[in-house]
């Protein structure tokens, strides 16, 4: 019985298996409980901050989103209204990287509110993009974060806690890579290395010494690479998620290109990104788009369709300047913008469009911080054309907002673009922007 059932080899086994299993569940609580990347960057001190709300916690029963690329064409046709129709979806995002706004009604234990979610909203509890994205659907538990103070129909969210993101999927593979395959590594080699020595014992024979030296001394190395792997591994993810949170990456919002000309020749649009385009209407193709302008602005591709402008979004790398611009009160931002648009070159119908896209996320906010970029942005995105326009034009508002007013360095608008008065020939103009995390 003790030759076909070696107790002692199974208890050892369940011994060494015990003690491994114990070993993965301390570490998974040790890599699920460690503090994140930075406890003192930014982005962890605003996620602090949001402790002292309150915060409500339910499922989601019923969204309502809106269309921003339809409030530019109804902005072209002139029906545009300040606020915009809402219609209802299944799901929307939200982050600082999606223009979308929604309201959201949200069942809880005790009772249904309705509230609202935008781009100025903030996801957090993620080890990686802690001011990233969450899409929020029907039947999804969520918990917001809001400020009691404000009474609306639809409370702001300023908060919304997703614990269920990157940092999980991180932690996930730490312990994969770290325990796990180590651990499994152990189990298999140690029955490997019993299984030696049992049968050179039956067998006999002087090279069993070096047959169990050399299965231990390979078992050490192969153990001790899975963990340095793994080690590296890790630290390479909470790398990652570091340069994610830090790096001055910017979701430009649907930059919209408008070209005029008197001239019938096909006209070449290309851009030079300094980052990776996330969408383009219409569709921009190997060689960027080709269309024929006109004196009205109406562009015509090679297959005779139509189009009052060229769109597009993309992830830049761009170190912006924050130093100065303008802090303008919400309700006061549609009158702000009609001062500084023509300043900035913007025509009639650009202005209502640039209106029309960025007024419904920005006059519910107490304040809104603005910049406008030069050199960083044009850098960042070149835009180039088969023919040299006669007057270029390019507009890239940056902002983000705040519940208090910030006193900024006013900055000069003077000279950044072309007038309106000195439009003529061919125009290429072009205005767009992100809105970016609090500093």
């Amino acid at each position: 019985m003790g030759k076909n059932f070696p107790l002692g080899r199974i208890l050892i086994t369940g011994i060494e298996l015990f003690v491994l299993i114990m070993l993965n569940l301390v570490g998974f609580y040790a890599l699920n409980t460690s503090p994140k990347v930075n406890a003192d960057s930014q982005y962890a001190i605003i996620e602090r901050s949001y402790d002292d709300f309150p915060s409500f916690t339910g499922v989601v029963k019923e969204i309502e989103s809106f269309d921003l690329l339809s409030i530019i064409k109804d902005a072209e046709d002139g029906t545009w209204k300040d606020e915009p129709e809402y219609f209802e979806t299944d799901s929307v995002e939200i982050g600082v990287e999606r223009i979308g706004s929604a309201n959201i009604r949200v069942a809880g234990r005790s009772e249904e509110r309705w509230f609202y979610a935008s781009n100025s909203t903030y996801v957090y509890d993620s080890i990686g993009d802690g001011c990233g994205n969450i899409k929020i659907s029907k039947g999804k538990k969520v918990t917001f974060v809001y400020d009691p103070n404000d009474t609306n129909t639809y409370t702001p969210v300023i908060a919304i806690k997703d614990g269920s993101s990157d940092r999980v999927r991180s932690v996930v593979l730490a312990y994969i890579f770290i325990f796990l395959i180590p651990s499994a590594l152990v189990l298999v080699f140690s029955i490997l290395l019993m299984n030696a020595v049992t049968k050179r014992r039956e067998e006999g024979g002087g090279s069993k010494r070096l047959i169990i030296t050399s299965i231990v001394m390979i078992s050490v190395a192969v153990l001790f690479g899975a963990g340095a792997f793994g080690i590296h591994k890790y630290n390479e993810l909470a790398e990652q998620a570091e340069q994610a949170r830090l790096a001055p990456r910017v979701k430009e919002h649907a930059p919209v290109i408008y070209l005029y000309s008197d001239s019938d020749e096909y006209i070449d649009v290309k851009l030079e990104l300094n980052g990776e385009l996330t969408s383009t209407y219409p569709l921009y193709g190997n060689d960027g788009w080709t269309v024929k302008a006109s004196r009205d602005g109406v562009l015509t591709d090679r297959n005779g369709d139509n189009y009052r402008f060229l769109f597009w979004e993309a992830d830049l790398d761009m170190e912006y300047d924050l130093s100065k611009g303008f802090c303008v009160r919400g309700a006061d931002t549609e009158e702000f913008f009609d001062e500084v648009l023509p300043q900035l070159g913007l025509n009639e119908t650009e202005a209502a469009d640039f209106k029309a896209f960025w007024l419904p996320l920005m006059v519910k906010n107490p304040y809104n911080v603005i910049t406008f970029q030069t050199k960083a942005y044009t850098d960042s995105a070149k835009l180039v054309l088969s023919v040299d326009p006669d007057v270029e034009i390019r507009v890239n508002m940056l902002w983000y907002a705040t519940d208090e007013f910030v006193d900024i360095e006013p900055q000069d608008l003077s000279g950044m673009n072309p007038s309106l008065d000195k439009r003529h020939g061919t125009v290429v103009s072009e205005w767009g922007g992100g809105m970016i995390p609090k500093p």
